[in-house]
């Protein structure tokens, strides 16, 4: 009942109200007013717009007030007159109208014989927005061919708008528009939604793609669109494809990069390494004319790529001494100290200990899988001590295919049908997933050789009618189908080496494997994906008022099949060979902890992580065995090794109406609604499982539960319901996602456009030569189908990542793979639902959308100046702010509660960590640390502990003994790991209840209520062709604040889903400062050009063009991070904190050359030890020693994005030569050269505290070397 009484109400509002876009995404308007030479307005004055391609011709009488409109006019190149009784005709005789744009063309019209003839030639004020209050850009096809394009495609030019954020700082951090999110952007092609459906990520994602050649123009509307536009909160980005005219025209073309041409990375010139190979072929021709001169007209593209090519991968790789089963520490003097596992007794509390007391080390399973790594070869990479970086090149070659037919036909002169069909190909090698060790057959150790391929196939058809009605009443019918298919296809972690019956991950991410193992790396993926779109457009004129109204339709059948949950659960056999999570290095197993006294043969406290990590790598412990189990409908488990697959369906509608209402010739009010209508994913199998509280059988509501926890831990109370999994419909649902029926967006807008004449402000804003514009729209963000597909597939239930945990050999020590058999499998049971995941940690991960999940929303506001100049020169100037709200966030039911009280006390747990993780980083001994009442009162006593096994004899107190256990996890931060595996262990083992859920170890929920503001200055600066020359300029001063926003394809969760603002900061996709300058420039040399030398030497000046792109920006925030848990937000998933500065930071952002490092920080850069030598910091010992851990009981912000990462700049230039064969064939050549001047611009550096060899140490190129592209086109 809810949706009826707010749906149906709105949309009859809607179909009362006026409109406000006068064009469709593929159209523009032409509009004006007819005026005698005395001001006067000429009603009934004749208007004609007559399209030189095609012979087809408009016609509208002015109305009262001298006003005429053309809406929905196609790009391309016009004719228009004006006439009326007792005056000369007026006549413009080639005005190029692009894509999404308002054309205003006045007419003066002088008194005389309508036989008379009077040319007008409009200058760059025809191009003043005098409508809306859009602040985009339109690029014609001619301009797009001529500039320097890598990819020759039109998604390139996404980067080089104003307020978009610059592309290669990952999918966080790329890609974002005017301060909405980078998978907020919306692609439309021929008015037709193309957006890539699941991963539009960066923002330039489209499902199909747009080949420079095809394209006629690209339009970027980045912010305050038209309320036609509804579909999300970032830009809106229009391309309309070419079409056929009278005249038969087409290209043929080839473009070609080699390894010859091109400069070697800096990487591998520092390395002694060799340019690999690098042949890239793209080829094509375009071919469009006349079927049936004035009447039907066809255009068609085909264009092909072969392109063997190969990129560097770089794997972690065991240094020589770490193969012979040796680990290798600075202790506090900066000494190294060898730690032979099989005999080193340098370890306990008094160096006294074996390391191993078992006497075994090197696991031989381990040895034998160690033969299969080869020799590192970039000492740049890894700890430098234990670990080695191996750079080698994997083949990324690429075999495109692409063919684009369209059709177009003109019943008459009021009604046309457009028609096209588009396929694609695309079979990639992707060198994610390698073999570096020779471990499959046919490869060969030493050789990096891709063993994972990416299959695109998808295809897209248009189909549009639009006609008049009558003279004022247009309409426009589209259909559109797009599908998007994707295959990666890799190989499924097996078993490497004899003496195991699983695939082996050592050390998880701090070493890799011959063969890749991680989850990302290994996982095979597939989707299938069919957008149906319907979409109808009326535009009525009326009066002064151009109204329109509009729907659209989107209906999504999505097939969905992957082989992971992300991290940590394939459809393969896995056995983590780690600590940290089930197993646990004791204290007596490792050398003591740097500090007061203890300086010499002891670990400092940023290494007790890596040392219990590596340890359990070489001698083969097993942290866990896992695999994801599938089930169908009836929770039957599947054979282990079957996929999740799951079909859905999912639907979108848009209505919209808005009015142009032209109040006068010099002002306009534009003003609109848009509702929208996203009706989430529909499960077509069942096989879903949702949440529920296992008594009560309710769903879990993630902001309910972790409000409820909040308040329970202020207590000092537990709230920890026992959590089931039920299927879907077993629950009456269907839908994973309630429909949110309220997301109506309101749009305002007002343009000025007045007359001055002489004195201070004609001089400044000259007659009608400038336009003030102002305008507010709110619009909501689009549900990607990772949210409404994947999310949901991964809840525990039909999908579920069962484990062996920690397990024992016969004799209760910790399993050995080989040495104590094979390892343990766990195994699949049948369930009667609901699913309970057993304790402890029957499930690893479980991911699900909030029930109640809500569309975020961005309120805009913008308002800027256009000002024509001479010279047919644009300026604009203007403000830009939007805010953010109940945007999507990622939270964790699992989150620490550290700010839990001990009712006894009153200490509340962050107090008593503080203090205790105080101690520790200062050197106390564990027995010597001071007790906390809170881990005494709200642990098991110490006795109890000590008979269960869980302390050791020595501990004198509940605090001693954490502090003997768990040092690593208190002094780094890992409260996730301490509390899940640690303090709830000891309360499960003395029969109390544990603080968190202990069925599930993450409980992630993509809810909403995230929050962010941008503000930002923008400058253009535009010249319309004229004397061969062309540019645009854009510059933006901005800055962006967040909650850690992501993208939804994002798993990363807020560092504590308690207080989201911990970490509100800067965005990750900030940069204050960001230019862009594109041009093009047809040399002034030949005939009827200034320089011409009259004869034959023309032949060869003549002809010569240059283009250019100069991109330039400030650097992006940088984060000093302390660990991905200090808050406690989760164990694997949570974003990383920053540490806190002690002294504001003015460290710069630069390249600082000959640093060793000092200290053990910075040191992998030390160029005695082939480091590169260069860091971002002159003294990074000085800049590690800055910053200090978060304390939990005070902080309530972390440091987050506190420093600046480096600058960057780029120029690309083409220069080429345009020769006539004949009066309508040309031919062309072109030398591209990307990145000119062949800088070499570094990548960010890391910056751990966990990792301070590398602190800073810059050792990645960000840009590409030099590459020289070669272009060859006939055009006729």
């Amino acid at each position: 009942m809810r949706a009826t009484s707010v749906a149906l109400p709105l949309f009859i509002l809607l179909l009362s109200l006026p409109s406000w876009a006068v064009q469709t995404t593929g159209t523009a308007t032409v509009l004006g007013t007819v005026m005698d030479p005395t001001g006067a307005v000429i009603p009934g004055a004749r208007v004609e717009l007559t399209d030189l391609a095609t012979n087809q011709s408009r016609t509208q009488v002015t109305n009262a007030n001298g006003q005429y409109i053309f809406v929905n006019v196609l790009p391309g190149t016009y004719k228009i007159t004006a006439s009326a009784s007792g005056f000369r005709q007026a006549l413009v005789s080639a005005l190029k109208i692009e894509v999404a744009k308002a054309y205003t063309v006045d007419f003066t019209l002088e008194v005389g014989a309508v036989a008379e003839v009077v040319e007008v030639t409009p200058g760059a004020g025809v191009e003043l927005q005098t409508v809306n209050a859009t602040v985009g850009n339109v690029i014609r096809s001619d301009y797009l061919l001529r500039l320097p394009l890598i990819d020759r495609q039109a998604n390139s030019l996404f980067q080089l708008q104003p307020m978009v954020s610059p592309l290669g700082y990952g999918f966080n951090a790329s890609g974002a528009v005017a301060g909405a999110r980078g998978d907020q952007a919306t692609w439309m092609v021929d008015g037709i939604d193309v957006t890539q459906g699941k991963f539009p990520d960066t923002g330039d994602a489209t499902s199909f793609p747009l080949p420079a050649e095809s394209i006629e123009e690209f339009r970027a509307g980045v912010t305050n669109v038209d309320a036609f536009f509804g579909r999300s909160a970032g830009g809106q980005f229009v391309a309309v494809r070419k079409r056929g005219g009278n005249t038969l025209h087409g290209s043929a073309y080839w473009y070609h990069q080699n390894d010859n041409l091109n400069a070697n990375t800096w990487t591998r010139n520092r390395l002694g390494q060799p340019d690999p190979e690098l042949k890239d072929h793209r080829f094509g021709f375009t071919v469009g004319g006349p079927i049936r001169r004035d009447k039907t007209f066809f255009f068609f593209h085909y264009e092909g790529r072969r392109f063997p090519s190969q990129q560097d991968i770089v794997r972690i790789v065991p240094t020589e001494t770490m193969r012979q089963g040796i680990l290798r520490f600075r202790d506090g003097t900066g000494r190294i100290v060898e730690y032979p596992l099989a005999t080193s007794t340098l370890c306990g509390p008094n160096n006294n200990s074996p390391c191993d007391p078992r006497g075994l080390g090197l696991n031989p399973v381990i040895k034998a899988l160690f033969a299969f790594y080869p020799p590192g070869n970039d000492p740049s990479t890894g700890d430098g001590l234990n670990t080695i970086g191996f750079r080698a090149p994997a083949s990324a070659a690429q075999r495109t295919e692409y063919a684009w037919l369209r059709l177009d036909h003109h019943f008459t002169a009021n009604w046309r049908f457009e028609g096209s069909f588009g396929w694609h190909r695309n079979l990639a090698d992707a060198p994610l997933q390698v073999d570096i060790g020779g471990l499959l057959r046919g490869n060969i150790l030493g050789q990096a050789k891709s063993v994972r391929s990416d299959r695109q196939f998808p295809r897209n058809i248009v189909a549009a009618l639009t006609g008049n009605i009558r003279p004022n009443l247009t309409n426009d019918l589209r259909f559109g189908f797009t599908r998007f298919y994707f295959w990666r296809q890799a190989i499924p972690p097996f078993p490497q080496v004899t003496g195991t019956n699983v695939a082996l991950d050592l050390a998880a991410t701090l070493l890799d494997e011959p063969v890749d193992v991680f989850v990302q790396r290994s996982r095979s993926q597939g989707d299938n994906q069919n957008l149906y779109q319907f979409s109808d457009n009326l535009t009525w004129i009326k009066g002064s008022h151009t109204l329109q109204f509009g729907a659209t339709a989107r209906i999504i059948n999505h097939y969905h099949m992957r082989e992971d949950k992300v991290v940590g659960g394939m459809s393969a056999l896995i056995a983590l060979l780690d600590a940290g999570t089930f197993f646990t290095v004791p204290a007596e197993w490792r050398p003591p902890t740097c500090g007061g006294a203890i300086q010499t043969n002891c670990l400092q406290p940023a290494d007790i992580s890596r040392w219990n990590r590596f340890y359990a790598a070489l001698l083969g412990i097993i942290d866990n065995v896992s695999i994801m189990m599938t089930r169908d409908a009836d929770f039957t488990p599947l054979p282990f090794g079957t996929p999740l697959m799951n079909k859905f369906r999912y639907q979108a509608w848009d209505f919209y109406a808005s009015d142009v209402w032209r109040v006068r010739p010099s002002l306009t009010l534009s003003y609109g609604l848009n509702y929208q209508i996203q009706v989430p994913t529909k499960t077509l199998d069942g096989r879903i499982a949702v949440a529920v509280d296992a008594t009560t059988k309710q769903l879990i509501l993630p902001k309910a539960y972790l409000e409820a926890k909040r308040q329970a831990a202020l207590r000092g109370a537990i709230f920890n319901p026992t959590i089931g999994y039920m299927p879907i419909r077993m629950l009456g649902r269907e839908k994973t996602v309630d429909t949110d029926w309220n997301n109506i967006g309101p749009r305002v807008a007002i343009a000025w456009h007045p007359h001055f004449e002489g004195g201070l402000l004609g001089r400044l804003f000259g007659a009608r030569k400038t336009v003030f514009r102002g305008g507010y729209s709110l619009t909501f963000d689009r549900l990607n189908l990772v949210q409404l597909v994947s999310i949901p597939m991964l809840a525990a239930g039909f999908g579920q990542t069962i484990s062996v945990q920690g397990p024992k050999n016969a004799r209760g020590e910790p399993f050995r793979i080989g040495v104590d058999g094979p390892a343990p499998l766990p195994r699949a049971e049948r369930v009667t639902p609901p699913l309970i995941p057993a304790v402890p940690f029957s499930e690893l991960f479980s991911f699900q959308a909030d029930p109640k999940l809500r569309p975020g929303m961005m309120h805009s506001v913008n308002f800027t100046i256009q000002r024509e100049l001479p010279g047919n020169t644009l300026l604009e100037l203007g403000y830009v702010g939007r805010w953010g709200r109940n945007l999507p966030q990622s939270v964790n039911l699992n989150s620490v509660p550290y700010f839990m009280k001990d009712p006894v006390s009153g200490q509340t747990f962050a107090q008593a960590y503080d203090l205790l993780a105080a101690q520790l980083r200062a050197g106390v001994a564990a027995g010597a640390v001071t007790p906390q009442p809170w881990f005494e009162n709200q642990l098991p006593p110490i006795a109890t502990l000590q008979q269960l096994g869980l302390c050791p004899a020595a501990a004198s107190t509940v605090t001693s003994c954490l502090a003997s256990r768990f040092a690593s996890e208190i002094v780094t931060g890992l409260l996730s790991n301490l509390w899940l595996n640690r303090i709830d262990l000891f309360r499960r083992a003395a029969g109390l209840p544990s603080f968190l859920n202990s069925q599930v170890q993450e409980l992630f929920f993509r809810t909403d209520g995230g929050l962010s503001n941008y503000h930002a200055f923008m400058l253009i600066f535009r010249k319309r062709p004229s004397h061969g020359l062309q540019f645009d300029f854009n510059y933006t001063l901005s800055k962006s604040l967040d909650q850690v926003g992501s993208v939804q394809n994002s798993a990363s969760m807020f560092p504590s889903s308690f207080f989201p603002n911990l970490d509100y900061g800067p965005s990750f996709f900030d940069h204050r400062h960001i230019a862009n300058l594109t041009w093009y420039y047809e040399l002034p040399f030949g005939p009827g050009r200034r320089f011409s030398a009259g004869h034959w030497v023309d032949k060869l000046i003549s002809g010569w063009f240059a283009g250019g792109i100069l991109t330039a920006f400030s650097g992006a925030p940088l984060t000093v991070v302390q660990s991905s848990q200090v808050f406690g937000g989760g164990a694997i998933f949570s974003f990383g904190t920053g540490a806190i500065p002690i002294k504001k930071p003015k460290f710069g952002s630069e390249v600082h050359r000959g640093v060793k490092g000092s200290g053990g920080v910075g040191t992998a850069g030390d160029p005695a030890r082939r480091g590169t030598g260069l860091n971002l910091f002159a003294d990074p010992e000085a800049v590690f020693k800055n910053f200090r851990p978060i304390l939990l009981s005070q902080d309530t912000r972390s440091g987050r994005g506190v420093l600046r990462g480096l600058p960057h700049w780029n120029l690309d230039f083409s220069i080429g030569k345009a020769i006539a064969v004949t009066e309508v064939v040309k031919f062309r050549f072109s030398f591209d050269f990307f990145n000119l001047l062949n800088r070499v611009e570094f990548a960010d550096p890391a910056l751990d505290l966990q990792n301070p060899a590398t602190f800073g140490v810059l050792s990645s190129q960000f840009n590409q070397p030099r590459r020289v592209q070669l272009g060859l086109r006939i055009e006729f």
